[in-house]
């Protein structure tokens, strides 16, 4: 049988006596790809928080990796949604990456390792860097890197220690289009070696990608699939289906503009739809 990367038994979490998250109950298998989407508010950010540990459940069980949430050490990897690096902080990619190996009590960072110790980090973050593609960058700053490459820098530092589970917040949010395809398609890679959640609002990406899908909207809905259906994307945007025209939906309605402009949008076609179908007579 094959063992589970995530087990939440009617999982409930409330901030200041109103539940974000209700009655979650999940059995992930372990070398899952899943994605989580819905809404802003939903409580994907919350999810993440319990399964690393950061807040406890007010009631319910939750296991990661067959454990508590916080005592699986170096068994899970964490990319955080906000990674911005200061120009002025002068630390190398190599470096960056390196500090994926501190532990509480480590001392590494401060260079108190003897030289055999240091060769091991330094070699634990140069096949790190191999795997995300950036080991010719090893010796530059971090902050000299793009976003794509910072990105992919950061997933390094993620996966430095060999995790099982990769926790992942928004990884495509502050790349480029190609940039996002290039990401994707390395966590695919890295999905052959370790169980991957992914909370994401870009659904471009996940359709197809990802093995599976969580719609999270206080409760979760899960998808034993990859493809977006249009029940997908109405959970996924917090809103009812029988009200709503999937077309509509998908193209300019209720979803979050960050993963679909509105038709007005200047960056869109700037209200040429409406022009058009004036033109047309607007017939049906």
């Amino acid at each position: 049988m094959q063992p589970l990367a995530l087990e939440l038994n009617d999982l409930w979490f409330a901030y200041d006596g109103a539940r974000v998250l209700d009655r979650v109950s999940l059995a992930l298998p372990a070398g899952e790809f899943l994605a989580v989407l819905g809404p802003n508010g939903g409580g994907k950010s919350t999810l993440l928080r319990l399964l690393l540990g950061l807040a406890r459940p007010g009631g319910g069980g939750i296991r990661v990796l067959g454990r508590e949430p916080g005592q699986a050490g170096g068994r899970i990897g964490y990319l955080p949604q906000h990674t911005d690096v200061s120009a002025n902080f002068p630390i190398t990619v190599l470096g960056a990456v390196a500090l994926g190996l501190v532990r509480p009590g480590f001392l590494g960072l401060c260079g108190l390792l003897g030289p055999a110790a240091r060769r091991a980090e330094g070699r634990a973050a140069l096949l790190a860097l191999e795997r995300v593609g950036l080991a010719d960058q090893a010796g530059r700053r971090l902050s000299d890197l793009s976003g794509g490459q910072r990105q992919r820098a950061f997933i390094a530092r993620a996966i430095v220690s060999g995790p099982e589970l990769l926790l992942l917040d928004e990884p495509t949010a502050s790349v480029d289009g190609k940039s996002r395809q290039e990401l994707m398609a390395l966590l695919a890679q890295l999905n052959r070696d370790m169980t991957i959640v992914m909370v994401s609002h870009d659904m471009g990406t996940v359709d197809g990608c990802v093995t599976s899908i969580a719609c999270v909207n206080r409760g979760l809905h899960y998808h034993a699939e990859s493809k977006l259906t249009p029940e997908i994307f109405a959970e996924a945007a917090g809103v009812d289906l029988k009200a709503s025209c999937p077309v509509e939906l998908v193209a300019h309605g209720a979803v979050p503009h960050r993963v679909l402009l509105d038709h007005d949008h200047p960056d869109c076609c700037g209200g040429a739809h409406r022009q058009a179908d004036s033109g047309r007579g607007g017939g049906a």
